[in-house]
């Protein structure tokens, strides 16, 4: 812990950085290239990984994160500079993973960006589902046990943190900021974890596939069937007045795939002649695509199944309660008598097709993974990649099927962009996600024993106290923020510029991220109290070895007090580690002006110098805004 520091001091005067602007970084470019040789394709599309097993009390995690590169040795630069300098190695790795790590940073430099791509594309994927599996007691829907309910939330930190396949990992939880389904409303998602284990693997799987048949099995996803209450949806009675539920039908075209109002290709909105927004459809269009999605409901092979089984399994059509009549939307018609699979599939087809999909879906992933606003170029190119299935990496060689929706070429796009590897582009950023600052301050450090059921903190960070924000537990089906937010009185919004995140940042949400960062950051959970855990433990029923709860996320800190004496050695390592060298002039000299006042400690040496750096770089607006 921090010692003879007053604490109140620290966080008045980590807020009065908050205070003092966002700082820029330098200029970086990435060589596109224009080779042509052979196309590198959705590997592992439908590869089902082995994913995690139950926690082990025992296990602590291996500091060895050399696995993030891949099995297949990195060859070095061969015409592509994105990773030919440390600090551009950590701006591309804090865009494609959950963050920087030192061994990336001493493994890549001068290797190729291209093949490092190509190596994550071929790592078998991590999942949920497993670990969810091996916690549930044996009678899941008569045995409450809040342990097992929580696997999904223990599973989504550890593989954040440390699973090999970061890229993959990293896309599908943009994915699951887009096609949203949360467990957080305390009913049956959040009682049967294996419904969203088994979608946050739907997306952990498809991230490099086709958006195409990702939307396919979002529909048939019992988890996204039961959120947006179209599971057992029953054909219109014209006698009784029943209507399809029409929830599902009107969230696809808002918000998973087209918008409410027509897009240019390059992601802004299309006027008439009298210069307003052309609206793409009615209420009407709802209800005829509301037809298309009836009939559908659980699994019922095994009637005697448990719930989580069922949950697992894509829903089943049951053509008695599917609508014969005609489906009319966007100016396409089913028509009458069409079944429900050969209707989804048509209608899908129809709205995968429409010219606005590709501007929409492609401009929300740029803004999750690199800036809120790109420019229209930017998304231009963006959206080439996802209409054409293919991308050219720096060193020439191509990625995507060639096939419209191949997302694999769309991150690529998204990820070597020009504009994404230049910190220095105007308006170019994001403010970081509560959830990526902690993955990121876990991974640069190397935790040990990344066990997230030994600390309660952990289970649910929604709390504003804490941070704001939990994986697959959005408020509702329009994310935790919007992309199209404006903060009210901002400069931001003054000048016409979006900055979806700040919609959950306010003034509870700072202290309590920088309190949370606290606790983790000082190593307090080594301290845990034993006893209370103990307690809290059998209240719930679980039987743990709580001796292993004191090493969990467990920092190393080896390389930074060993250059701890000197400040500015110290904070050039944080900022090249957690910022890309991109800490302003103020913020530096006002943070090493600051830790350089903490004295060595006769215990501790210089700790409480490390700790107190690390928290204020990571409070710091040059920080949470990442470039």
């Amino acid at each position: 812990m921090i010692r003879s520091i007053n604490i109140q001091r620290i966080v008045f005067t980590i807020l009065l950085l908050f205070l003092s602007g966002c700082g820029g970084g330098g200029s970086n470019s990435a060589d596109t290239g224009n080779g042509q040789t052979n196309v590198i394709g959705n590997t592992n599309q439908d590869n089902q990984g082995s994913g995690n097993n139950e926690p082990n009390d025992s296990n602590v995690a291996d500091d060895d994160d050399s696995a993030d590169n891949g099995e297949q040795e990195l060859p070095t630069l061969s015409g592509d500079d994105t990773f030919s300098s440390r600090e551009k190695i950590s701006h591309f790795v804090q865009h494609a993973t959950f963050g920087a790590t030192p061994t990336l940073l001493d493994d890549l430099e001068d290797k190729s960006a291209s093949q490092w791509f190509i190596n994550q594309l071929a790592l078998p994927p991590s999942l949920i589902l497993p670990s969810v599996q091996a916690a549930a007691p044996s009678d899941p829907e008569e045995d409450f046990s809040l342990f097992y309910i929580e696997q999904t939330s223990f599973t989504f930190w550890k593989n954040s943190i440390e699973a090999p396949d970061q890229l993959r990992q990293r896309v599908a939880f943009a994915l699951s900021e887009l096609l949203v389904v949360s467990n957080g409303g305390g009913e049956v998602l959040t009682d049967v974890p294996e419904a969203v284990a088994a979608y946050q693997d739907l997306l952990i799987n498809n991230a490099f596939g086709n958006y195409r048949l990702l939307l396919e099995q979002v529909t048939y996803s019992p988890a996204m069937g039961h959120y947006l209450t179209y599971m057992g949806s029953e054909k219109g009675n014209d006698e009784t007045g029943r209507m399809p539920d029409e929830n599902y039908a009107r969230e696809l075209l808002q918000l998973f795939t087209l918008g409410v109002v027509a897009l240019n290709k390059d992601g802004t909105e299309r006027l008439n002649e009298n210069g307003n927004p052309v609206e793409l459809y009615t209420n009407k269009d709802i209800t005829g695509l509301a037809r298309v999605f009836t009939g559908l409901n659980l699994n019922e092979d095994d009637p005697e199944a448990h719930l989580g089984k069922r949950f697992s399994q894509p829903m089943s059509i049951f053509s008695d309660s599917h609508s014969e009549k005609e489906k009319a939307f966007l100016g396409f018609s089913i028509a009458a008598g069409s079944g429900a699979e050969t209707s989804i599939s048509q209608a899908l087809d129809h709205i995968f097709n429409h010219e606005n999909l590709a501007p929409f879906v492609t401009k929300q992933l740029i803004q999750r993974l690199v800036t809120s606003n790109p420019s229209t170029d930017y998304v231009l190119r963006v959206v080439s990649a996802f209409e054409s299935g293919l991308f050219t990496l720096p060193d020439g060689r191509e990625v995507g099927e060639k096939i419209r929706g191949d997302l694999t070429a769309t991150i690529a796009a998204i990820l070597f962009d020009q504009e994404a590897r230049d910190p220095g582009t105007p308006n170019g950023g994001k403010i970081r996600e509560p959830i990526l600052r902690f993955t990121q301050w876990a991974r640069a450090f190397e935790v040990q024993n990344v066990a997230p059921h030994f600390v309660p903190q952990l289970w649910d960070t929604s709390a504003s106290a804490d941070l704001g924000q939990h994986p697959y537990r959005s408020p509702s089906v329009f994310n935790f923020f919007r992309p199209g937010y404006k903060a009210p009185g901002s400069l931001t919004a003054a000048e016409g510029l979006v900055a979806p995140e700040l919609q959950i940042t306010n003034a509870s949400s700072i202290p309590g991220y920088v309190n949370f960062m606290t606790y983790f950051i000082t190593g307090q959970q080594q301290e845990a109290d034993l006893e209370e855990l103990k307690e809290e433990y059998e209240d719930l029923g679980i039987e743990l070895n709580l001796e292993q709860a004191l090493l969990s996320f467990k920092p190393n800190y080896e390389q930074l007090l060993s250059i701890a004496k000197d400040p500015n050695a110290l904070l050039d390592q944080l900022n090249l580690l957690l910022c890309a060298n991109q800490l302003s002039t103020n913020s530096y000299n006002n943070i090493s002006q600051v830790i350089a006042s903490i004295e060595e400690d006769a215990e501790d040496g210089f700790a409480s110098r490390v700790h107190l750096a690390i928290l204020m770089v990571m409070s710091s607006p040059d920080y949470l805004v990442q470039k």
